[in-house]
């Protein structure tokens, strides 16, 4: 076994499914790796943007209950998205699979911190593509590489 577990952040991207791609290419040779796909998204953001479709006035201080209810259903909904992303991708796989939902605070901390909480031995994301290294890369790709303490692929997404 080369690798023991692979946390791959996923987006819904072209470059995060070819970051999939890539870690179910890894699976197959090893059906002892954990994959961990995680997806970090801005569930308050959401909630907010939910209670302003529903019309709701966000300075009465009726919201934080309001609120709760939002961010949970933006939490399923997101949740549920992720699953249906992946699942056919990985559905196939004899290996183990953890699909995680986590809420954004600094996506690039919560991918490092991630694997190590997770003991995971590689990341493999997706790029970008979006101009001179930091662009190119894109932050949070470029931030990973820097902090990791185990090797990062970073995935292109195909022309």
């Amino acid at each position: 076994m080369l690798y023991d577990a692979i946390v791959i952040p996923f987006d819904g991207s072209a470059s995060a499914r070819a970051a999939l791609d890539e870690a179910v290419r890894f699976a197959k040779e090893d059906p002892g790796l954990v994959l961990h796909v995680i997806q970090i998204a801005d569930l308050e953001q959401a909630a907010v943007a939910l209670l302003e479709s529903k019309g709701v006035d966000l300075s009465e201080s009726a919201v934080p209950m309001g609120m709760r209810d939002a961010v949970e259903a933006v939490t399923q909904q997101a949740s549920e998205h992720l699953r249906a992303q992946v699942d056919g991708v990985l559905r196939s796989l004899m290996n183990e699979k953890r699909v995680s939902l986590l809420p954004e605070v600094h996506p690039g901390d919560q991918i490092v911190q991630y694997a190590k909480d997770n003991s995971c031995d590689l990341i493999i994301m997706g790029s970008r593509g979006l101009g001179a290294l930091r662009g190119m890369l894109g932050s949070v790709s470029s931030y990973v590489l820097r902090e990791a303490t185990v090797p990062v692929l970073v995935v292109k997404a195909g022309e």
